[in-house]
């Protein structure tokens, strides 16, 4: 037999030999159970963690913001706002095992690129108004509001508590119906020393009183008779008060025409600059348009007094009094707009309950 053909012969007894090698030791076992497939590439899969985990997945490691969410009626997927799950993993998850031979080492390391850490959203008026800015058609019951006119440039979250968006107001204290004005009055002289007569403060770094919203006083010497707000006088005089006493004060004062402050002429200048901030941060839905608020529990603002509503500003911002919504909002606030808000609400004087501006 010629050599050429003993030489073709013998390469394709050795081409075959090679393809029965590879065929049952280079090809894993699983490539042929189902059909051109391995097997075991449907298990690998399904172990892929999905790019979206849902709401639920948040919770193991989450469980107080969870919860809040879940009672709010703001449902919302968590990733909605924080972007894809991904492979982030739980507290109490180690991470899922990667096998390099297979298609879930790419699958993990583009989860990884596609999300890494949870986002933190900074701009929530952007993300809030893709759902609630005013768009013709929009269903009545999904909340919609005109941001320039809701809150100018002030981000969502100054006001709105993001996991549960609902603004919250304190209750209405029990004792804020009870109490007599009359009994209020004879009681009020222990007051007086600070906060004058007739509830127009003798310094300008104590509030005025008179004309202010009944269960708004109420609530402000219970915080002081617990302690939640701190100031030595105040905690010292309401620690002796009692439930009855308090609702009388609250009464008499509220009862009280509200004065105006003393404005001095060169600060009429600040006066524009103090409306558009009162729109631009947004003041106004809880203060009233004219800073007299339709809200018991939020104080009236007209005719205070300049040094005061700075000195509260400040510490709502330093964080020394403690409440959650104007602490965010005040946080906000460069020590301009304090000047200028102050000034603005110090000009405005309250007549019959009805606030307007002092010409």
């Amino acid at each position: 037999m010629p050599k050429h053909i003993v030489r073709l012969i013998t390469l394709l007894v050795v081409a075959v030999i090679l393809a029965i090698v590879a065929r049952f030791y280079l090809v894993p076992h699983s490539y042929y159970r189902y059909g051109n497939y391995r097997g075991n590439a449907v298990a690998e899969i399904a172990r892929d963690p999905p790019l979206y985990k849902g709401s639920r997945s948040c919770a193991s490691c989450h469980r107080r913001i969870f919860n809040q969410w879940s009672a709010s009626a703001h449902r919302v997927q968590c990733e909605d706002c924080h972007g894809p799950s991904g492979d982030h993993p739980g507290m109490d998850a180690p991470p899922l095992p990667i096998n390099p031979d297979t298609h879930q080492l790419l699958m993990q390391e583009r989860y990884r690129i596609a999300t890494g850490r949870m986002q933190m959203p900074t701009n929530t008026a952007h993300l809030c108004l893709q759902c609630h800015a005013s768009i013709a058609g929009r269903p009545a019951t999904q909340p919609q509001v005109i941001a320039s006119v809701h809150a100018g440039t002030q981000q969502c979250a100054a006001c709105h508590d993001v996991h549960s968006p609902k603004i919250v107001f304190p209750a209405v204290p029990q004792v804020a119906s009870m109490g007599s004005a009359a009994s209020g009055r004879a009681a009020s002289a222990a007051c007086a020393a600070c906060h004058g007569a007739t509830g127009i403060s003798v310094s300008p770094m104590w509030p005025n009183l008179a004309g202010q919203q009944r269960a708004y006083v109420v609530r402000a010497l219970e915080s002081y008779r617990t302690g939640k707000r701190k100031a030595a006088p105040m905690n010292m005089m309401a620690a002796a008060l009692s439930d009855t006493q308090i609702a009388n004060l609250a009464a008499y004062f509220s009862s009280l025409t509200a004065g105006r402050a003393a404005v001095q002429v060169q600060a009429r200048r600040n006066v524009p600059a103090g409306v558009r901030l009162v729109s631009a941060k947004a003041c106004a839905t809880c203060h009233g348009p004219n800073g007299s608020s339709s809200n018991p529990v939020v104080p009236n603002l007209a005719g205070q007094k300049q040094a005061y509503l700075v000195s509260a500003l400040d510490a709502y911002r330093s964080g020394s009094r403690p409440e959650a919504l104007m602490s965010r909002v005040a946080r906000g606030l460069t020590d301009g707009d304090v000047r200028r808000l102050s000034l603005y609400y110090s000009k405005l004087q309250c007549a019959d309950a009805a606030c307007k501006e002092a010409r």
